[in-house]
This record gives structure tokens, sequence and C-alpha cells, in this order.
């Protein structure tokens, strides 16, 4: 699968499975994630796109700001994926 940037994915393997991360860009067959507490946009995670799947659709702000382009926050991240996460307990 092809994994666009600000798309929100779910880890499937590692010492990270199950958490949530947003994708920052991809190269080739990696991944850069974060999650803006551990995996920081400063030092993303790189990840094999194989050992991630697609979350699902969510539009939000700060994922508007990563297609852009333009620079976004730790707290950001957070705040993006935490609204995330509570409109995925909803469904």
């Amino acid at each position: 699968m092809e994994y666009a940037k600000a798309q929100i994915v779910q880890s499937l393997a590692g010492h990270d499975k199950g958490d949530f991360f947003c994708v920052l860009d991809a190269e080739g067959g990696c991944l850069l994630l974060c999650d803006g507490k551990r995996r920081r946009t400063a030092r993303p995670k790189r990840k094999k796109a194989i050992h991630v799947a697609g979350a699902g659709e969510f539009q939000h702000p700060v994922l508007e700001k990563i297609q852009a382009g333009e620079e976004v926050s730790d707290s950001e991240i957070r705040k993006a994926l935490a609204a995330f996460r509570a409109q995925s307990r909803r469904v």
C-alpha cells in the first residue's frame, strides 16, 4: 500500500506495536513517522511501510499543514493524534 504525507498509521511490528503515528514523509519503501512524544518531528522514526497499516481517513488542520509543507510542533501532532483516537473510540 502507498502511504501519503500527513496520513495516520498504526504500527504493526516492533516495540511500538499498536501505536498511532503521523506520516511526515515517505522515502522509497520507508516512512518517516512521528507521534510528538517519543518520536518528535525533529527526529522522526524511520519504519518500513510493510510494518504499518493505514488507520483510516481523518481530517484535521494540523494534517493539512503537514500536507502543505508547513512546520508543525510536537504538541500539534499530539493533539491531532488524540483527536483521532477519540473519534475512533466513538465509532
